[in-house]
């Protein structure tokens, strides 16, 4: 007789896994359940016989019949994703090589906790490929740029805020959640460092320069007076409330733009000036992984590319006729 899944309740029981088991954040959880909620559409509009829905598309109920589930099957999901990707659509229908790669890890995630649970009797996610990625160097701002932007005279009330922000993550090189959801005890001042919460919940103490507390210290004048609701977080808008993504990525565009025509304006690539800067300046990879979170150091070396100073620096003082 052959096993029958209901995928969205294994779907259920996955998720519950990652967040209660593995402690994985609320983002890389959407970002999971995301994924396989397309991979069960998939299902369900591809097979008569492999998938029904039970309760005719009112629940989500997709009944799927284990012989279905192979690596044929998978791959042909896969590469619907890539035919997706050369047509002219719309550009948030296309999927570049490192998200079809997300929803790859995904499958495999997914089909070898079931394995694990012995919901199926083979792995059939084991076998996949990823796509060969595209190697590109991080985008990170110039130590001119950035001494531009933050050793700028003359602010007023309505930028601390925005020069707290930026400071603390050119200083740390935290990740924009991160940043988001510090607590106000997490600062420390007598020591100068700052506890962060990363993925899966794991923490870890990062130091921050003196110019990052000058800013903060000013900013929390105005903290006091917008903290109408009493939040235990640290960075919050004149309004009162916590601040959201959308809000940081607006502010960190904005200033910005006025030290560097870059495409790319984002928390992210503060993130990634603070670790070309850092090894840039000779600091340990090692040290520069822990301060970043790292999981692996192999996640930690896209960062030792020679920057165009550097490179600069080294002609002048080789080449004959420079």
């Amino acid at each position: 007789m052959l096993k029958q899944l209901d995928f969205y309740k294994t779907l259920q029981g996955f998720c519950d896994y990652l967040k209660f088991t593995r402690n994985y954040s609320d983002n890389t959880l959407l970002s999971y359940e995301n994924d396989l909620k397309q991979f069960g559409l998939f299902i369900s509009e591809s097979s008569e016989t492999g998938a029904s829905d039970a309760e005719g598309g009112k629940n989500n109920r997709v009944i799927i019949d284990e012989s279905y589930l192979d690596t044929a099957m998978l791959k042909s999901f896969i590469a619907g994703l890539f035919e997706e990707q050369k047509l002219d659509i719309k550009k948030s229908r296309k999927f570049s090589n490192r998200s079809i790669s997300r929803k790859i890890s995904s499958l495999k995630a997914y089909f070898r906790f079931l394995y694990r649970a012995k919901l199926i009797s083979k792995n059939p996610a084991s076998g996949l490929l990823f796509p060969r990625q595209n190697k590109r160097l991080p985008s990170y701002i110039g130590k001119a740029e950035i001494n531009k932007l933050l050793d700028e005279k003359g602010l007023n009330d309505l930028v601390f805020l925005d020069k707290a922000v930026i400071e603390l993550f050119y200083s740390t090189g935290m990740r924009l959640s991160e940043l988001i959801n510090l607590k106000f005890d997490d600062v420390n001042f007598r020591s100068r460092t700052v506890k962060v919460t990363g993925k899966g919940s794991k923490q870890r103490i990062v130091p921050f320069g003196s110019k990052a507390e000058k800013a903060i210290l000013n900013y929390i004048q105005i903290r006091n007076i917008c903290n109408i609701g009493s939040l235990d977080y640290l960075f919050i808008g004149r309004t009162g409330k916590k601040l959201y993504p959308m809000q940081v990525n607006r502010l960190v565009r904005k200033n910005l733009s006025r030290v560097t025509e870059m495409k790319k304006k984002s928390p992210h690539v503060l993130r990634h000036t603070f670790a070309t800067h850092m090894l840039d300046s000779g600091a340990d990879i090692r040290a520069v992984k822990d301060l970043l979170g790292h999981e692996s150091l192999s996640t930690t070396q896209i960062y030792t590319h020679i920057s165009p100073e550097k490179i600069k620096k080294v002609y002048n003082q080789a080449h004959p006729k420079a």
